[in-house]
């Protein structure tokens, strides 16, 4: 891999001094798109003799899809009953009740794998509205498995980046890497990727992402967050069991382009359901300066892949990951918020947290892809700017 010079580095700060320099998002990975689809109970819908009986079934199919993910646009069961929505081979089941997680009847459910979803109605006396299915989302590549070939955005020379069972072994990181999930959401028509973390924070599991990803109640009602989708082993092919969890509430954002002096740091928290910090627990955000040639750690999801982790900036392991640049301003980004790394990435990475390796505090969050001059560099926003403006919402330490 190509890394910047010193002199280039140099000329590189006094630039930005006089010009925000060009850079380009990372934008989310388009994973597939929303076709509109009409199914529905009766209203009411059929009685049962108990809850435990299926008294409705509707069969979605969106042909050639690698994944579907209904959408409920009125759900409204009975207390008591409750719905599934299922893959045929009952490898992915999903339950929903009342007008379900949110319980405002507007439900996209999670992802089944292929191209077919079984919806299970359970009633006991029933009484209840049913449901209103209005579209489906088709999704364009694998959800649960490794797709083949990489999705190229920033990679130079040869991809150092590796699987993260390489460096489970070390207790502290095997512990952190678990709070990074691979993210996947509804915007208008289509569905998208980017990875977040689980940070500490004053609300329960809350997650960080890039405001470029999304940046919106709805669409963090649409958040399907998955957990542990990497290789069990170290260059295997095995992957290990994942875990989803259904996006909760939006807490605040902050744009990817600086309009005002609180702007530009690309930063989107939002919460998840079901408590997943217990599980796979949190990385605590750090204040403290970053400075050129700090070793770092990358944690990401690139190309919407199995969970990766760039140590070293190639294949041949000879040059680590570390700090390039920092303190500029790109592409209308917060003034000096951005800290520049050669570390390789790919379409998906964006909202990666990238870890200081001595202490294993998050410093950035991964947003560009190719700034300057030199497109081998990524970079992201200082944590420390972005603790400043998130102020009480994240749990962030000085060391």
């Amino acid at each position: 891999m190509h890394r910047p010079s010193i002199a280039f580095i140099l000329f590189v700060a006094v630039l930005a001094v006089v010009v925000a320099a060009p850079a380009f998002a990372q934008a989310p990975l388009k994973a597939g798109e929303v076709r509109p689809m009409r199914l529905e109970t009766p209203h009411p819908y059929p009685a049962g003799t108990d809850a435990r009986k299926v008294v409705w079934t509707d069969r979605v199919i969106s042909p050639g899809a690698e994944f579907v993910r209904v959408h409920f646009s009125d759900l409204r069961l009975a207390p008591g009953d409750y719905l599934t929505v299922s893959s045929p081979d009952g490898a992915q089941v999903w339950t929903y009740r009342g007008k379900g997680p949110h319980q405002n009847g507007d439900v996209w459910a999670l992802a089944v794998a292929g191209d077919t979803a079984i919806v299970r109605l359970y009633g006991g006396r029933g009484m209840g509205f049913g449901y209103v299915i209005d579209a489906v989302g088709h999704g364009t590549m694998p959800f649960y498995q490794k797709q083949a070939g990489p999705v190229p955005e920033v990679i130079c020379g040869t991809n150092g980046v590796e699987d993260v069972a390489c460096y489970t072994s070390d207790p502290v990181f095997d512990s952190d890497q678990r709070a990074v999930a691979r993210l996947s959401w509804i915007q208008g028509a289509y569905i998208y990727a980017c990875t977040g973390w689980l940070a500490a924070g004053a609300n329960d599991s809350t997650m960080v992402t890039n405001n470029h990803c999304f940046s919106t109640q709805r669409e963090t009602e649409t958040v399907q967050a998955l957990f542990n989708f990497q290789s069990a082993g170290c260059g295997g092919t095995m992957a290990a069991p994942t875990t989803s969890y259904t996006g909760g509430t939006f807490l605040k954002t902050n744009s990817i382009k600086r309009k005002g002096q609180k702007e530009g740091l690309d930063y989107t928290l939002f919460t998840l359901l079901g408590n997943p910090e217990a599980t796979w627990g949190e990385l605590t955000p750090s204040t403290r300066p970053v400075t050129i040639g700090d070793p770092i750690w990358f944690i990401q999801h690139p190309g919407g892949n199995e969970k990766k982790v760039g140590v070293y900036e190639d294949g041949a392991r000879t040059a680590l990951c570390d700090v390039d640049d920092i303190g500029q301003t790109y592409a209308r980004t917060a003034t000096a918020s951005q800290i520049a790394y050669a570390c390789d990435s790919e379409g998906g990475s964006s909202g990666s947290p990238i870890l200081a390796s001595g202490t294993n505090r998050v410093i950035v969050l991964h947003h560009f892809g190719g700034v300057d001059d030199n497109p081998c560099l990524n970079s992201g926003t200082a944590m420390a700017a972005i603790c400043a403006d998130a102020a009480g919402l994240l749990s962030c330490v000085a060391d």
